[in-house]
């Protein structure tokens, strides 16, 4: 499977990358072009349009279409002191730029270039929002919690409206909706690449874990499945779960990880077969 994924050089996209690169044909791209497990990162800025449609249009360098494309670039939360009203400013806006405008532009250029699938990657924090959920199930709706996490509700909103859009106008009336492009929308929580990540985080206690490998494979997942749409919760296993794993049960998705007090270790009753060796998470 040919595999565009955008924001390859990020934070979760450089962890996830070598997970993913075992099993799919990737052509990664990043607002800046480091290397990324050995591979090329070739440079996209999504808020120009000309520039999204023509990479995607493009295709894999073996000059296959895409089979699907992975939307995980979001705006740099660093690149702005948060502290500061001005700086806070300057990073909601550059979140319209990315989260919101970038992803029309994705899911637009997706479309009209007929990939049959697009997996965004959000945030946990798009229910997180006050009064906070004493636990999130089926009945939980979106609470986001600052502008990020509403462009990134925004970006799932924008992708549920290219699931049954139609190539050409119908002239015909009562017909069945045809479906045109798979959505899958992931939420992550909060990721750690690895027990010293989680030991040296102030998110240590956090009850939203993700582990860099889970989130690899609740991609794979994503990438698999037959589900036309579904927004699905990605975490791994805690002590006390916020999260109801009935919501990404769906998906085919179950926590390689787990987290408590003592530590983050890989769950034995889902060890890699001998020929998937573990692979070491990054620290």
């Amino acid at each position: 499977m040919n595999v565009l994924y955008i924001g390859a050089t990020g934070l979760v996209g450089s962890h996830v990358v070598p997970f993913l690169a075992a099993k799919f044909h990737l052509t990664l791209t990043g607002y800046t072009t480091d290397e990324v497990n050995g591979m090329e990162v070739l440079p996209l800025d999504l808020t120009q349009w000309d520039a999204t449609e023509a990479l995607i249009q493009k295709g894999a360098a073996n000059g296959a279409p895409f089979d699907a494309v992975v939307y995980c670039a979001t705006a740099n939360y660093r690149e702005n002191n948060q502290s500061d009203p001005d700086g806070r400013h300057r990073y909601f806006e550059n979140c319209i730029e990315v989260n919101a405008r970038g992803a029309y532009h994705v899911f637009e250029a997706a479309w009209r270039a007929r990939v049959p699938r697009v997996v965004h990657i959000g945030s946990m924090t798009s229910v997180l929002g006050a009064p906070s959920y004493e636990y999130i199930d089926a009945e939980t709706r979106d609470r986001p919690n600052d502008l990020y996490a509403a462009t990134k509700v925004f970006g799932e909103h924008v992708g549920r409206s290219y699931v049954f859009r139609p190539r050409r106008r119908r002239r015909e009336t009562n017909t069945e909706p045809v479906q045109t492009m798979q959505v899958l929308c992931l939420r992550l929580g909060q990721p750690f690449s690895g027990e010293n990540h989680w030991r040296r985080s102030p998110h240590k206690p956090s009850r939203l874990a993700a582990h860099m490998e889970d989130i690899a494979q609740a991609i794979e997942c994503a990438l698999l499945t037959d589900i036309p749409y579904g927004i699905y919760p990605v975490v791994s296993e805690v002590e006390n779960p916020l999260v109801d794993p009935e919501l990404y049960a769906e998906l085919g998705y179950k926590p390689l990880w787990r987290f408590d007090s003592t530590g983050v270790e890989r769950k034995e009753d889902h060890a890699p077969s001998p020929n998937e060796p573990v692979r070491p998470a990054a620290s």
